[in-house]
């Protein structure tokens, strides 16, 4: 079956999302209940969903796609060391900008970047 992959992906999203319907799932990620239908006819997960997921609710994009790996992820165990309280404050800015770039242009920009490597 062409789908299966992609089936079987979407069965996962909604076993840690909750959601049970097509309209719950897009209403969650922000996207239109249709865009749900042409990523089924394409087969494959948007890369932007799986961003959207990690960055809602620690999804794991590889349990997603692959079924391997724990459903979640954890960023509590990783402490970046700062020498001085300037870098403290530098990455503090940074990380604050970074959580206020938009999904789709961080899922762009690592496709990109995974394209040229």
């Amino acid at each position: 079956m062409e789908n299966l992959t992609f089936d079987e992906q979407m069965e996962r999203i909604k076993l840690i999302t909750g959601k049970k319907t097509q309209g719950e799932l897009a209403e969650l990620l922000g996207i239109k209940q249709s865009s749900i239908s042409d990523a089924k006819r394409r087969g494959s997960i948007p890369a932007n969903w799986l961003i959207i997921l990690l960055r809602l609710i620690c999804a794991n994009p590889e349990w997603i796609l692959t079924g391997d790996g724990h459903l979640f992820v954890s960023f509590s165990s990783i402490k970046p060391l700062y020498k001085t309280e300037d870098e403290r404050a530098d990455y503090k800015a940074k990380e604050k900008l970074l959580r206020q770039v938009p999904s789709k242009m961080l899922a762009d920009e690592l496709v990109r970047r995974i394209s040229h490597s």
